[in-house]
């Protein structure tokens, strides 16, 4: 009997010393692990999202760049650290939904490692030409494409990663024969389709906005069900009777550690919205060909589960892995 009170005793504090260190975050600076490198359009809204958190909590918040091994190295980061709410971690498509698909080994579960806190953007795919094709449609570009067979190609910001996938996909749906052409990131590639040594590529709408804006690459098709409201006279590849291309959006999110406390949890997630929800976030980043948007941690939960299944069939479906 006086065992069992120990415990339960034992229990109630720890009960309490968990619920005063709740009461008391944070009490240091929180740091962001972003899976790019400085400088690039994740990194750039984790940098704005940082400033107006570090004010929120009365605590500086830093932005740290792990960029390589298609994100894994930043998520493996991130999922060692402590569960509690010091850490946030920028996850994309790529580390929460398609690397699990691709990889036959993670160093991190998307899943059991991570607590959800909020989407942040959504920013969908294009098919787009460079000066060596002139094509005044999709449907036009595709003839051009299946007469050239081997001899044209796709270009992609490396094995595996989304523009990777939507060339793959485009050839199955379409009859074409592009051959891949992987980059080490898609700075590279997108000189290369500028320069006319590429036929197409399937870049996210705010990679190349602003070469589409001023007429040095032509977008034929969104990748979405939806058009782009940045592009909202680019039709979907759905409109043009290619609904099996419509890979939906490349987005981004921010997590923190499985099993922290859940006020850290919630305050973080209300911060959060407030700061992405505010004019000043949104004009800018939409103003950049994205589409801001904000959820509940139990959405977004659902939404990457759903988006882990609908990648997995799209890759096995493909053939497509990665050791």
């Amino acid at each position: 009997m006086r065992s069992m009170r120990f415990v339960a005793a034992f229990a109630l504090l720890c009960g309490l010393v968990g619920a005063a260190a709740a009461q008391d975050w944070p009490s240091r600076p929180v740091r962001i692990v972003v899976p790019f490198p400085a400088g690039g359009s994740a990194d750039v809204q984790s940098r704005v999202i940082a400033d107006e958190l570090g004010k929120a909590l009365g605590q500086p918040v830093v932005v740290e760049n792990k960029p390589g091994a298609g994100g894994n190295l930043a998520a493996a980061d991130a999922a060692r650290a402590a569960p509690d709410g010091y850490t946030l971690f920028l996850a994309t498509t790529g580390t929460h939904a398609t690397n699990i698909n691709l990889y036959r080994k993670l160093p991190f579960d998307p899943a059991k490692d991570f607590a959800p806190l909020t989407l942040i953007t959504m920013n969908p795919q294009l098919i787009v030409t460079g000066p060596k094709h002139e094509a005044a449609s999709l449907n036009a570009l595709i003839a051009e494409l299946k007469q050239a067979g081997a001899a044209a190609n796709f270009g992609s910001s490396g094995v595996g990663s989304a523009t990777h996938i939507a060339g793959e996909l485009f050839n199955r749906e379409t009859g074409a024969a592009l051959v891949h052409v992987p980059y080490r990131g898609q700075g590279p590639a997108l000189n290369d389709l500028l320069s006319g040594r590429l036929d197409v590529m399937f870049p996210l709408v705010a990679d190349v906005f602003s070469f589409v804006q001023s007429g040095q690459l032509q977008a034929l098709a969104v990748l979405n069900e939806h058009r782009s409201k940045a592009l909202p006279n680019v039709p979907t590849t759905a409109e043009l009777g290619l609904p099996r291309i419509a890979l939906s959006s490349i987005w981004t999110a921010l997590y923190t550690n499985a099993g922290t406390p859940r006020p850290a949890v919630e305050r973080l997630n209300r911060e959060l919205v407030r700061i992405i929800s505010a004019p000043r976030f949104v004009t800018r980043f939409e103003a950049a060909g994205y589409e801001v948007r904000t959820s509940s941690p139990n959405e977004l939960g659902a939404f990457a589960a759903a988006e882990t299944a609908r990648w997995g069939e799209i890759i096995r479906t493909l053939g497509v892995h990665l050791e």
